[in-house]
């Protein structure tokens, strides 16, 4: 595998640093408990909306609930949000030491399509805050993936950043926001054609930090 010099690196969150799928679908699940209905989701199906806004999530997870009331919405945050700021996510594996490893060489940033308070409870949960220059979620702007790329490059004058995904989506928006991409092919989804790739995070670190 061919190295590429890169001056930092934006990742994605779920199905690239974290998985919190179990988390995610016990606070649904809970919200349609409360309301009484029988709809119920599970991990892998959380998974297969990863990168997704939360509106789009829920049309196509719980069409029988959309459009969904302003009220509806917010229990599915609040019980989503309980259940995440309590146990969150689960690191995989060389994660943890991983990205500290590349803080030390590299300007570290996190874009995702996530909620803000999800985007809280991953820094703190992951206790990485700290190794990381920046990041935007669509909680926190409300943009798209491809203008929040566009920004924070802007906002931080990077000169060279790859954005790491792994999905279809996050492919997408790095083109779109003209940045490289490197694809974590361990995470939840697939793309196009034969980006630069990573089995584990371990290769990735090894990666960019032999580059």
């Amino acid at each position: 595998m061919q190295c590429v010099t890169r001056d930092s690196l934006i990742f994605d969150l779920d199905g690239t640093l974290w998985d919190a799928a179990a988390a995610s679908a016990a606070g649904w699940n809970a919200a349609a408990e409360r309301l009484g209905i029988p709809e119920r989701v599970t991990p892998e199906a959380i998974r297969t909306v990863s990168g997704k806004p939360t509106a789009e999530c829920f049309q196509i997870l719980l069409p029988e609930l959309c459009p969904m009331p302003a009220e509806v919405a917010r229990l599915f945050d609040a019980c989503e949000r309980e259940v995440v700021e309590r146990q969150g996510g689960v690191l995989y594996e060389g994660v943890a030491a991983g990205v500290v490893r590349l803080a030390a060489r590299h300007r570290l940033f996190v874009v995702s399509n996530c909620l803000d308070w999800y985007l809280e409870a991953f820094l703190r949960l992951s206790g990485l805050r700290e190794c990381f220059a920046g990041w935007d979620c669509h909680g926190c702007s409300g943009a798209e993936k491809p203008a929040m790329l566009r920004r924070l490059k802007r906002r931080h004058n990077l000169a060279d950043p790859v954005y790491v995904g792994d999905t279809l989506g996050d492919q997408q928006a790095a083109a779109g926001a003209g940045v490289g991409f490197a694809f974590a092919r361990y995470g939840f989804g697939d793309v196009q054609g034969e980006p630069l790739c990573f089995d584990s995070f371990d290769q990735l670190v090894t990666h960019f930090l032999e580059a």
